[in-house]
């Protein structure tokens, strides 16, 4: 059974809402035992919430909440009268919100409540999030094993953090989540549903640009993270970051742990570059500790040093050992469409089109010039940049002027509207979408073919392999 429950007084009370079908009337149940947006997931006896999301309308689905044995449904429009009749006759009762989204919300952060004793590392950033998350999970994961609730992917916005709390029960004693943002204000409310005992930035960037309009509106979205952090907590940022004074005022009194690959460093991580087959070298230390540790681990990129100095602070504010930091590190696997290697009928594909913006751009580039030495031809395809406002024509085209340097003898193939201009300045392959790219490409390459793919996630770069290979 779920650790989530509410009576149905608690229900009343934490959405403001009122009974269209009220539970005296239909049922002898004392409550919900689970809360869930997705009717998909709706489990007997369980809320379903019905929330006009960024794909589907749930209240579209209400039929099929019911059908699952929904012990009771949220809505914000008053159901059909066909509807409120399936719901009587299988003894569902209904409630009617104001803001139903706000109040899957609220029993997300009542839920979280009930763990009194729950430490939580919120994790935030213009880009990494997931990367990060993943190394301070693993780390964390050394110290306390099986007890450590960790985001889901990348579920780190308005829907996917409640998604995330609702999975609390009592064997965690730890909670890794992710929270993102792309429009101002966000970062502050995310907090409220799950205030951070350590807080965590992992880096300012140049994302979002198209909302925040420049470094320092990042800081200050991101850096509300640390302001919302317990007084008595831990802030964790860069230690030469844009917008640094920013983050430093934000995290106010706070106990402070910086990181990075300088010596300003509280924690210091330096990338040592490929060591064994598969592997890359890095190099720890800990100011305070007087502390060092080289190891190898599986995850490549000279920029993925820096989230393991972040994932490695992190373990120090939890009071980990060197030795268990470094044994998580060497344990952390990334999630697919993130540095990720492929082999497709003898092409390797370097597949980091999960997200992009100029700086993670840019370290692909740098991860993709070392992993691909061996290749007897590169190519290099780069997809839109989205959200990145007035700087975007600029962006491409530094974006495509660094891939021109870094790679003269490769081919270089853009794809999306964002990359047009761009590609016809630099008298480069264009292609609008991925479907068209498909068709473009050649039916063969020459062995050992390198290729690399990056763009926004809107794109679907990250499909190309897949579906590649499907239509042989």
């Amino acid at each position: 059974m779920s650790a989530v429950h509410f009576s149905w007084t608690e229900l009343l009370s934490l959405t403001n809402g009122q009974w269209l079908l009220p539970p005296a009337e239909c049922t002898a149940q004392a409550g919900v035992h689970g809360v869930s947006d997705d009717s998909r997931q709706t489990t007997r006896g369980s809320l379903f919430i019905a929330i006009a999301g960024e794909i589907a309308d749930g209240h579209h689905f209400l039929p099929q909440a019911i059908a699952a044995g929904a012990g009771a449904v949220c809505l914000e429009r008053a159901p059909a009268a066909e509807i409120l009749r399936q719901m009587r006759a299988s003894c569902c009762p209904c409630l009617q919100v104001p803001d139903s989204l706000a109040a899957f919300q609220t029993l997300a952060r009542a839920h979280g409540r009930k763990f009194p004793g729950l430490r939580i590392l919120g994790i935030t950033g213009s880009c990494g999030k997931t990367s990060t998350k993943e190394m301070c999970a693993a780390v964390l994961e050394q110290r306390w094993p099986g007890q450590v609730l960790k985001t889901l992917g990348n579920t780190n916005n308005h829907y996917g953090l409640p998604r995330n709390l609702l999975r609390l029960d009592h064997s965690h004693r730890l909670a890794v989540l992710e929270m993102g943002s792309n429009h101002p204000g966000e970062i502050a409310h995310l907090s409220t549903l799950a205030p951070p005992s350590v807080g965590l930035v992992c880096n300012i960037g140049s994302a979002h640009l198209e909302f925040f309009h420049d470094l320092s509106g990042v800081a200050t979205e991101k850096g509300d993270l640390l302001a919302a952090t317990a007084a008595d907590g831990i802030a964790i940022f860069p230690a030469e970051p844009p917008g640094r004074e920013i983050l430093e005022k934000k995290a106010g009194r706070r106990q402070r742990i910086t990181f990075g690959s300088s010596a300003a460093a509280d924690v210091r991580c330096e990338y040592l570059g490929p060591a064994t087959e598969g592997q890359t070298a890095l190099r720890l230390s800990w100011r305070d500790r007087r502390e060092v540790q080289e190891f190898c681990w599986k995850i490549g990129g000279a920029h993925q040093a820096l989230n393991a100095a972040a994932a490695a602070a992190a373990g120090t504010a939890f009071g980990l050992t060197a030795a268990e930091i470094v044994a998580g590190l060497q344990h952390c696997t990334l999630p697919g469409q993130r540095m990720e290697i492929l082999e497709r009928e003898g092409i390797v594909w370097a597949n980091d089109a999960y997200n992009a913006n100029p700086d993670s751009a840019a370290a692909a580039l740098a991860w993709f010039a070392e992993v691909s030495r061996a290749a007897s031809r590169r190519i290099i395809i780069l997809g839109d940049m989205r959200e990145l406002g007035d700087l975007a024509p600029q962006a491409h085209l530094h974006l495509l002027q660094q891939a021109r340097v870094a790679f003269p003898e490769a081919e270089i193939i853009c794809v999306g509207t964002l990359m047009a201009a761009p590609a016809q300045a630099f008298q480069l392959a264009h292609y609008p979408d991925v479907d068209t790219l498909l068709q473009g490409l050649p039916a063969k390459f020459p062995p050992h073919t390198w290729i690399l793919l990056k763009a926004s996630n809107g794109v679907k770069l990250y499909t190309l392999p897949d579906r590649r290979q499907a239509s042989r």
